[in-house]
């Protein structure tokens, strides 16, 4: 496991196959606390999305991951946003095991290992959880060493990750908080100034 995984909690790092799906189980159970405490009409600081949109979306990338390599049982039909970010929760922390983690898939970024794809979507989810704390007026729980982990994960793809339905350009900041660094970089500014 990496040294800075101390931000996960032990039990997530045992059951979990690797770090990345830890990482990634950690990220959806931030999401799943945030969703159940945010104000669903609350605007986001993504233009035209209200927290219930940015809900909705999240979870959606979340049952496509859940589905990357084909082999889910998990069944979704059905399910509110809500639930089910926390049904996500629930599932990935014993979702993938050594054998199915090695499996090479196509992705949104090509194609890689599912171990490798947690690696990098985990940054999407811990994105919209701050989305929805800041538009609610909550507190994000990001860990500081999480942020810097996103960050450094996302600057050498910076030039992918800019665009519509990405990241926006950077925004300038001098905060010395890991998160709002991170959140900077991202192109996003707080509903609330």
């Amino acid at each position: 496991m990496n040294s800075q995984s101390t931000y996960i909690p032990m039990q997530t790092l045992e059951i979990t196959a690797s770090y990345n799906a830890a990482r990634y189980a950690y990220t959806t159970s931030l999401f799943a606390a945030a969703s159940a405490r945010s104000t669903a009409d609350a605007q986001t600081c993504c233009e035209d999305w209200c927290v219930a949109d940015a809900v909705e979306h999240a979870t959606s990338v979340m049952n496509m991951v859940d589905n990357i390599d084909g082999e889910s049982t998990n069944d979704s039909t059905g399910i509110d946003p809500l639930t089910l970010a926390q049904k996500h929760a629930e599932w990935s922390v014993s979702r993938w095991d050594q054998q199915s983690l090695a499996k090479t898939v196509q992705t949104p970024f090509g194609e890689m290992t599912v171990d490798d794809f947690l690696g990098i979507i985990w940054v999407d989810t811990l994105t919209h959880t701050w989305d929805i704390t800041d538009a609610s007026g909550l507190e994000h729980g990001i860990p500081q060493v999480m942020a810097e982990e996103a960050h450094n994960l996302m600057t050498p793809r910076e030039e992918v990750m800019r665009g519509p339905g990405r990241f926006n350009p950077a925004v300038d900041t001098s905060s010395d908080d890991a998160v709002d660094r991170f959140i900077a970089f991202t192109g996003r500014i707080s509903v609330r100034g």
